[in-house]
């Protein structure tokens, strides 16, 4: 589900899949929970974009996984059989980080290069919120991709806002 954009059925869908993992019924009791405004959901739906820093986050407190809310099977996955378990992962220095570690490294570098890249361009609250809601889960995927490589996700980064202007 990862991509560039998403429908707005998905992210009704993402927004129900929460609700039911929340044990909540209401948008702004799901926005209570995510640790938003009372309306930040409806909102969301509104603008029609997600809070994945407040999903990521809330997620991990609750132990609730990632891709069961976004529907991800990973395409390495598919292409590596060692990914028949999304138990953990192994980094080379040999310690164990799970999938909800991984997606908050992805999130933290992303935001990080995000910040370098648009800060200099000095853009409108409004123009770089709608730039940075259309880039970030698109370079999570390419975070995960290239093995959480800054400088590839940073590259892929440059490309895209050259191509918005």
């Amino acid at each position: 589900m990862f991509t560039d954009s998403m429908a707005v059925s998905e992210i009704g869908d993402v927004i129900s899949k929460l609700q039911k993992k929340f044990g909540v019924s209401s948008d702004r009791a799901l926005s209570e929970e995510l640790g938003l405004s009372h309306s930040g959901i409806a909102m969301a739906r509104k603008k029609e974009t997600l809070p994945y820093a407040a999903i990521v986050l809330a997620c991990i407190k609750k132990g609730v996984s990632l891709d069961e809310i976004f529907d991800i099977e990973s395409k390495s996955k598919l292409n590596d059989a060692t990914f028949n378990e999304k138990k953990a992962t192994v980094e080379s220095s040999g310690s164990v980080r799970n999938s909800t570690e991984d997606a908050l490294a992805a999130l933290a570098l992303v935001e990080e290069i995000m910040d370098d890249l648009l800060e200099p361009k000095h853009l409108d609250a409004e123009r770089e919120l709608l730039i940075r809601n259309k880039l970030r889960p698109m370079l999570i995927e390419k975070a995960f991709e290239h093995n959480f490589n800054e400088i590839m996700v940073k590259t892929i980064a440059e490309g895209a806002l050259f191509m918005a202007y």
